[in-house]
């Protein structure tokens, strides 16, 4: 047999299943695209030198990561439905003669000629779109930079060999299915039926409880250290909770409602609930593929668009000032006294004026929380339980009437102000070998409480009389924790005019006399830290991350969505040409054009939006972990977070719906052949 007639089978073939074809190379090429511009945008050396792109950078080679993953999931999966279709043809190309090394040959030449098309296609389109991406993330980001056309040929290699590895390794999976089958069984692959699975309450309820402490797990972790890793285990507990409710649990429902006469014997239900129980098995690993991607679609997109919108509100909360000094040290003798005056000078000279100024003391301490005291524990920094722990921030009466803004009481020697949340009632406040009384209890009275206080298992605001009384505890938590001591935090925060540049100079000049002020120390001032940040600077640094996490959120979302969209279009097709002689059969016994239809709408219906419904209900119930993991970039907006998260939902049910009625109609086309 000729080569020429082996790639003239090939071409035809995958002509005659173009809408089996055509879905594939389009999905294809966007993957690639999509993993090329991932690469380039890492490899972009403008970007590289942008404030605040390391961050970024770390953010765009997870997203290679993630994306490379799941190109080779995505294209298996398409890949095994195909070649599922193709084997009644495969068969009869076998049955007239083609031995099993020439169905090879074909599927060489096929596999290297899809390969061909999408690589080439995909490097194309993402050299064509890359700058416009990277003028997205460069948005996202807040830089207004100039951005020059460039093609990325680390991109071009990595994204070659990744793709070409995967379509080498479909072709072995496709010519290990037809070696391992015999003729007859290829002429009937495509067509091979459910049998009716059995009720397998066990796994049925297993799904159950994992969905459940997949819930709990979310609901009640209250800690972000701990979140961070039980939101894993959380997650693969619902992903295998909810391919047990949909495989095993769907077929106990449905044989419920087959046992509910009323229900059953009815046209629409009759039909509907038997197609779906015969072949459940396949359908329901699909649905469960399409509940989990849009799960993680919303997730990501909500997650991430928050960050986003709140990036003023963080930045506010943490830089309520034009700059801000900060200065660690750990002897009560140091004389500060000279670092106003340096500021402002500094700022002088550097062509400002300081329109306000303002500074306090305090010393912030982690510490055992034992019975209700404040235990200074040295061997608590062996084992670090934070769920066990306390942190009290402890300042004098002047600094923080001062600091906050409000009129406190007078206090004697033991005597302190506790600020806690929930407010309790105390009568007595253990801090060390010391027992203060409480004079008075009110609500913190910071916004950083809800982060802290996320973090630890106690967060105390502790004002005491005057300095005195606080160099007192500093010195007994010195004694105990030795190297591990907290120090003093001496900030100072001023506004000035001027531009943001001058801003963002001036604060360099700021920090340029901080560093000489510091080293000209003497070594016994115990000065550990003296910097200064300014409210812009940081600004960049806050968008820049944040506008990463948004482009990677939107970038994944559109991946996970692209797949989800094909393995609904794959599905309906595949259920077409099952369902299609099934109506046939119910015409002829009977049934009406319209009840046929009418079968059809409920059946599409109820397999269409359990994924969705499901998903939703995921999300739902992730919602106080994913807000507890937002704490640690310091989003306490919660409100913002839930707008986020409707937004996201109600957007993605549009899509949903539309998705639907795009592949309905390819359903309805198919099945409506023969009807």
């Amino acid at each position: 047999m000729s080569k020429g007639l082996y790639t003239k089978f090939a071409v035809t073939n995958i002509k005659n299943n173009r809408q089996f074809y055509l879905p594939y190379f389009l999905t294809g090429i966007l993957t690639v695209a999509m993993y090329y511009i991932m690469c380039a945008l890492e490899n972009n050396e403008g970007l590289k030198s942008l404030h605040g792109s390391e961050s970024v950078i770390v953010i765009l080679q997870l997203g290679t990561i993630v994306i490379g993953i799941f190109s080779v999931i995505f294209l298996f999966y398409t890949n095994s439905f195909i070649i599922k279709r193709r084997k009644r043809e495969l068969g009869v190309y076998n049955i007239l003669g083609m031995e099993k090394k020439h169905l090879f040959k074909v599927l060489f030449l096929e596999t290297v000629f899809t390969a061909g098309v999408v690589i080439a296609g995909g490097l194309a389109t993402g050299i064509v779109f890359n700058k416009l991406m990277c003028m997205l993330l460069y948005k996202l980001m807040g830089v207004d930079s100039g951005i020059d056309f460039y093609i990325s040929a680390d991109g071009i290699g990595s994204s070659a060999v990744l793709f070409l590895a995967i379509y080498f390794l479909t072709l072995l999976y496709n010519m290990m299915q037809v070696k391992l089958a015999k003729p007859i069984e290829l002429l009937h692959g495509g067509n091979v039926g459910e049998r009716e699975p059995k009720s397998k309450l066990f796994l049925a309820v297993l799904g159950l409880l994992c969905i459940g402490g997949g819930y709990y797990i979310a609901i009640t972790t209250t800690n972000p250290l701990q979140a961070i890793v039980l939101f894993f285990v959380a997650v693969l507990l619902v992903i295998a909770g909810t391919y047990c409710l949909f495989t095993a649990g769907s077929i106990v429902l449905l044989k419920f409602l087959r046992k509910n006469k009323s229900y059953y014997y009815k046209a629409k239900h009759f039909s509907s609930v038997s197609f779906l129980m015969y072949r459940m098995k396949q359908n329901a690993v699909g649905l469960a593929n399409i509940c989990i991607l849009s799960t993680a679609v919303l997730v990501m997109v909500s997650a991430t668009m928050s960050l986003y919108f709140g990036t003023q509100d963080e930045l506010e909360r943490n830089y309520p000032s034009d700059v801000k000094v900060s200065i660690q040290y750990d002897d009560k003798n140091t004389d500060l006294a000279v670092v106003p005056e340096l500021v402002k000078q500094a700022a002088e000279e550097s062509g400002r004026t300081v329109q306000s100024m303002d500074f306090h003391t305090s010393v912030t301490i982690t510490a055992s929380w034992q019975d209700g005291k404040v235990v200074f524990d040295r061997e608590f920094f062996n084992d670090m339980n934070m769920a066990g722990a306390a942190l009290i921030w402890v300042a004098d009466r002047e600094t923080s009437e001062k600091q906050f803004g409000v009129t406190l009481p007078e206090l004697a020697e033991n005597e302190v102000i506790l600020c806690e949340e929930p407010e309790a009632e105390r009568s007595e406040f253990t801090i060390g070998e010391t027992v203060y009384q409480v004079k008075e209890t009110r609500e913190l009275i910071s916004d950083e409480d809800s982060v802290m206080k996320s973090m630890v298992g106690k967060v105390f605001y502790v004002i005491v009389r005057d300095q005195a009384a606080v160099d007192k505890i500093y010195q007994e938590q010195k004694a105990a924790y030795g190297e591990n001591a907290s120090r003093y935090d001496y900030e100072l925060e001023l506004d000035i005019d001027g531009t943001d540049a001058d801003e963002i100079a001036c604060n360099a000049a700021i920090g340029n006399s901080l560093s000489l002020w510091r080293e000209q120390q003497p070594q016994e001032a115990g000065v550990w830290m003296a910097y200064s940040r300014s409210r812009q600077e940081q600004a960049e640094s806050y968008r820049a991350l944040n506008g990463g996490f948004l482009f990677l959120g939107l970038f994944l979302g559109g991946m996970f969505l692209m797949i989800t969209v094909l393995i609904i279009f794959y599905k309906q097709i595949s259920e077409g040409y099952d369902d299609k002689g099934r109506f046939i059969i119910m015409e002829k016994v009977g049934m009406s054009d319209s009840e046929v239809r009418a079968t059809i709408h409920a059946q599409i219906r109820t397999v269409f939006f359990l994924p969705l419904v499901t998903a939703t209900v995921h999300v739902m119930a992730a919602f106080p972990m994913i807000r507890r993991l937002l704490l640690m970039f310091n989003l306490v907006n919660v409100e913002l977070f839930m707008i986020c998260m409707l937004v996201s939902i109600l957007l993605f049910a549009a899509i949903y719906f539309f998705v639907f009625f795009m592949t309905s109609r390819t359903y309805y086309r198919i099945v409506g052949e023969q009807i």
